[in-house]
């Protein structure tokens, strides 16, 4: 049976609670599920996660009942298939620039009607509660959520074109490419980066769609613990060598 406890949350008004991890473990994804978090998240793009290492996670994230998220690395239909029959529910997809890249997101993560995904993986069989393999697919559809990224100014000045696609619901923002794409590398907290997102947010409120961020909320593991060693330092007199 799929479920999809980001969703839950977000249709009770509540926001969903989670852990984000680019090196994850094992130990770590139980932890999430056992505490009571709703998702769990693995950055695979600039990360090297393979999909055998993520079939494993999600299995563990099954068991102790949490949504195991990813960022993927490329809009491909190979990375999007590989990623969801390995049992990630919800995909964060780098740098979307067009509106034909969206269709094609939705054609690669949702079976029929909606879209035209290649059936199917043994995780997604054992899934199956009932002898349908059409109930299958209605509730892995209804339990797949695709999270594009805007990381390109050229992205926003399209966007209403963009969010005439069905099925994509929820984006997030990218700060640092975003810069880049406006000349500015390393700017990412140049006003006109914000000035953009603006503009983002804006057409999305229009478009009746969603910034991810507003209903999720999670603990990055490489930030909290980097905070936590400066404090130690600091405790004893010493400070960071890093140079951010």
């Amino acid at each position: 049976m799929f479920r999809n406890k980001i969703l839950d949350r977000i249709s009770k008004g509540e926001k969903a609670l989670g852990l984000s991890m680019s090196d994850p473990s094992e130990e770590l994804v139980e932890l999430a599920g056992r505490i009571g978090l709703d998702f769990v998240f693995f950055d695979g793009q600039h990360s090297p996660l393979t999909p055998e290492r993520v079939g494993t996670l999600c299995r563990i994230a099954d068991g102790f009942d949490i949504t195991p998220t990813m960022r993927i690395p490329d809009g491909q239909e190979s990375t999007i298939l590989s990623y969801l029959d390995r049992g990630i529910r919800q995909i964060i997809v780098p740098n979307l620039l067009t509106k034909q890249e969206a269709e094609d997101m939705v054609k690669f993560a949702f079976f029929q009607p909606v879209g035209l995904r290649s059936s199917t993986s043994i995780p997604m069989v054992l899934h199956q509660d009932g002898a349908s393999r059409a109930e299958l697919f209605a509730q892995a559809n209804a339990n797949i959520v695709i999270v594009p990224q805007i990381e390109n100014v050229k992205t926003v000045d399209a966007l209403e074109d963009i969010l005439t696609v069905d099925g994509i619901d929820y984006f997030v923002g990218g700060p640092e490419d975003m810069a880049q794409s406006l000349g500015l590398p390393g700017g990412h907290a140049d006003p006109r980066v914000e000035e953009a997102y603006d503009r983002a947010r804006a057409k999305l409120k229009a478009a009746g769609k969603f910034w991810w961020a507003d209903h999720t909320e999670s603990v990055d593991i490489f930030g909290l613990t980097k905070g936590a060693l400066e404090e130690m330092l600091e405790s004893h007199g010493r400070k960071s060598e890093m140079g951010w």
